[in-house]
């Protein structure tokens, strides 16, 4: 092949490879130099085996060893034994021997692990506390172990003297070891000169046959030799082609006693080759060939194209970033830009910086030398920073020329074109214009864009367009009528709150008085007209509401406190007979509304029957259940009067000889076998919770006690103590002395409060005129049961 023939296919080859890689346009022009030879090189397939060893052992049972019957070291070292010197059967034979159980140290048996030695193991029954739960007589409660009695440990029934057998050398305390052989074979082919510079020759790193059959290379030399390969095999052509210096980095790596080579192949092949050199982005690079066909190797260097593409891709990242930057800029000043007539000429500008950019990038890193100077320009250079300055010129131009006027507000208000109008009126009422002629403008489009808008809307755009006060007379007057017109619909529609939002905006607005007037007084006239339907339908709760948000009193045609008492009243009638709370309520919402003297005499009627019922629950000669009854109710009644009409000389003196007569029936009594009402009044309204019909918790228990009062037809029968964790802990004596004395007024003696004895006991004492149980554990008082508890 002509030295000219294989530089035109080098150069070819290059571009194409380029190509393929998203070069540059133009890589030809970027070639430096071309250097084409005859290459040279070749493989050596190494076959080759790797033999391990590792001691094996099993415990001894017995009989004669194949090596020696005694015990003692092996004569065989595994360090410098030569695992090729003997099969691995014959190996096992020879390194045969006897040795000393590592565990048990040839004493056969090792400490028991359950026991560690000790002959006592950890009961399984309790989990080795000696205490565990008892079920007997549901009284739940820790007694002790009855397998370990208490103790916690037992006796280890696993080992022998705390010993047991071996596990490895299963009793025997001697191993027999021995020399366990494996043997792994493996290929490995390697090439030289470079792995890299061959690697377009096609099965030459594999061990494969296509090798030999590449038509890009022809092959000079075989040879195949059983073991190593001899120097006696190599010919001319492997000698020439650096076999020789090259085969010491070709040979695997093994250690001399372990691995052994099986076989070695030589193959040698002659090819041409060229190196083609390039430099652009600012480094030197180069591609090496190989072939009839020139295909590309991996030996290269393309840190220029890593750059290349690196720079690349940032610029298109920061495109990618830039243009909603740009477009937020121009867009986000205001509404007016956003419309397409403004819009799409930036648009376009801003999307044609991109590509340009990229462009103009590319074009300067193909230019560019390492030698710091710069190839020809070619025609498709300069498209980059045309278009990049061609598109920022634009955008330039929109961002400073592009602006409303005030007669082009006036011409689009003239031909109705309103909703382009908008915009202009719109960024000129931003930017402070106070023009005369700015100003009739904007009257004039401000008012025709009012027909056909809804109402809300068209308050919206007057209040836009006057906030800055200049000349706004027109629109504010316009506002007021647009404000007037959506009340009357909304009264029309039956809903206040509308209105009362319009009002308080005229206010703020300062529109004229005969208009707020106005509507104010056809709001409460439509609110006294609400009132009356809905006291006529009974709904009194809903008429109060509505004529007491009547705020002029003044504009109103009728007056709406006469309507408001009689529902006040017409309430009071509605309220439940012994309902003092409601009724005392709208009695004196009535005389607070009331200028006459209706409500009053109501009021004073109910409070003078009121006083005279409590006077009597006072003086009420019935049994003392009944009699707290009427008490409880009366006071009850009292309070609730009092909270409602505040301070009563003669309420006051009523409620205080309720409380009088309380306490002298309370006097000198105990909740123990009373009526359950007087359990009530001393414990308090939450002192007991019903636990059944006939059970009652007491709530307000002395400390470190959980109480009981049993109830039979209205009586207290029975009183129950405990400790709050019953069944782990005793109850107080001192504890027990509170609740007897608080419930009953009796102490126990000092002798009952003291037990000797085993096992559960319930002894019988006295309590004054009550009989009480106390239940024992052993020397703990567990449970006091004082008068009749039923189980």
């Amino acid at each position: 092949m002509l030295d000219e023939e294989i530089h035109s296919k080098a150069r070819a080859a290059a571009v194409r490879w380029a190509r393929w890689r998203l070069g540059p346009l133009g890589f030809a022009d970027l070639i430096t130099r071309v250097d084409a030879s005859v290459l040279r090189y070749g493989r050596l397939v190494t076959r080759y085996a790797v033999r391990t060893g590792t001691w094996a052992e099993e415990a001894y049972a017995g009989g004669t060893n194949t090596a020696r019957s005694s015990r003692s070291t092996p004569q065989v070292s595994l360090d410098t034994l030569d695992l090729w010197s003997a099969s691995p059967e014959a190996l096992a034979e020879k390194s045969s021997h006897l040795a000393v159980c590592g565990d048990c140290h040839g004493a056969g048996a090792v400490t028991c692990p359950t026991c560690s030695g000790s002959l006592r193991a950890s009961c399984s029954g309790c989990g080795g506390s000696g205490r565990r739960m008892s079920r007997a007589r549901k009284s739940y409660r820790m007694v002790n172990c009855t397998e370990c009695r208490g103790k916690g440990t037992k006796k280890c029934v696993r080992c022998t003297k705390g010993m047991v057998g071996c596990h490895t050398c299963r009793g025997s305390g001697t191993l027999r070891r021995w020399l366990k052989v494996s043997t792994v074979e493996r290929t490995q082919v390697r090439a030289w000169p470079d792995a890299k510079a061959v690697s377009a020759h096609k099965g030459l790193l594999e061990d494969s046959k296509r090798a030999l059959q590449w038509p890009g290379a022809r092959a000079l030399a075989s040879a195949e030799h059983a073991g190593p390969l001899p120097g006696s095999a190599l010919g001319d052509e492997a000698r020439s082609a650096g076999f020789i210096a090259a085969r010491s980095s070709l040979e695997p790596e093994f250690e001399p006693l372990r691995g052994r080579i099986l076989s070695q192949s030589l193959d040698v092949f002659e090819a041409p080759s060229a190196t083609v050199c390039f430099e652009f982005a600012g480094r030197p690079g180069f591609i090496h060939l190989l072939g009839r066909d020139l295909q590309p190797t991996k030996a290269r260097d393309t840190s220029a194209f890593h750059r290349r593409v690196g720079a690349l891709m940032g610029v298109a990242m920061a495109g990618f970033f830039g243009m909603p930057f740009l477009v937020s800029a121009f867009i986000g000043r205001h509404a007016f830009y956003a419309e397409p007539d403004q819009s799409a000429l930036a648009m376009l500008a801003i999307f044609g910086l991109w590509p340009g950019t990229w462009w103009w990038a590319a074009t300067a890193l193909r230019r560019r030398r390492a030698s710091g100077a710069k190839s020809p320009a070619r025609w498709h250079d300069r498209i980059g920073i045309g278009l990049t300055g061609l598109c920022a010129l634009v955008l330039a131009g929109c961002f400073l020329f592009i602006r409303p006027s005030v007669p082009e507000l006036v011409r689009l208000t003239a031909t109705g074109q309103l909703r382009q109008a908008e915009l202009h009126a719109d960024l000129l009422e931003a930017r402070g214009e106070s023009s005369p002629e700015y100003i009739g403008a904007r009257n004039a489009f401000v008012l025709a864009r009012l027909q056909g808008m809804d109402n809300r809307d068209a308050v919206k755009l007057i209040r836009h367009y006057a906030g800055s006060g200049q000349g706004t007379g027109p629109l504010e007057a316009e506002r007021v009528k647009l404000r007037e017109a959506w009340a009357r619909s909304a009264l029309e529609r039956g809903e206040e709150a509308p209105v009362e939002a319009e009002l308080t905006a005229l206010s703020s607005e300062r529109a004229p008085a005969s208009v707020m007037d106005g509507l104010r007084a056809k709001l409460e006239d439509f609110r006294i007209a609400k009132g009356k339907a809905a006291l006529e339908k009974g709904d009194l709760a809903e008429a109060i509401q509505v004529l007491s948000r009547i705020q002029a009193r003044t504009l109103v045609s009728e007056r709406p406190e006469p309507l408001i008492t009689q529902a006040h009243l017409r309430q009071e009638h509605a309220c439940p007979a012994r309902d003092v709370r409601c009724r005392a309520t709208a009695l004196h919402a009535a005389v607070a509304v009331d200028t006459g003297e209706t409500a009053r005499t109501a009021l004073a009627s109910f409070r003078g029957a009121e006083l005279t019922r409590m006077a009597t629950a006072t003086a009420h000669s019935g049994g003392l259940g009944a009699s707290l009854r009427e008490l409880r109710t009366a006071d009850e009644d009292a309070g609730a009067l009092l909270s409602v009409l505040g301070s009563d000389a003669e309420m006051t003196a009523a409620r205080a000889a309720i409380l009088g007569r309380r306490e002298a029936l309370l006097s000198n009594r105990f909740p123990l076998g009373e009526p359950v009402e007087v359990a009530q009044a001393q414990l308090g309204p939450s002192g007991l919770e019903m636990q059944r019909s006939d059970v009652f918790r007491v709530v307000d228990a002395p400390p470190g006690t959980l109480t009981y009062l049993f109830v039979a037809q209205g009586m207290t029968r029975g009183l129950y103590v405990t400790a709050p964790d019953h069944g782990q802990a005793g109850l107080s004596p001192a504890a027990l002395q509170i609740a007897a004395k608080r419930f009953t007024g009796q102490e126990f003696a000092a002798k009952d409060l003291v037990h000797a004895g085993k096992g559960v006991a319930h002894v019988t004492v006295r309590l004054g005129r009550h009989t009480a149980l106390l239940g024992w554990h052993d020397d703990t008082l567990v449970e006091a049961q004082m008068g009749r508890v039923e189980p």
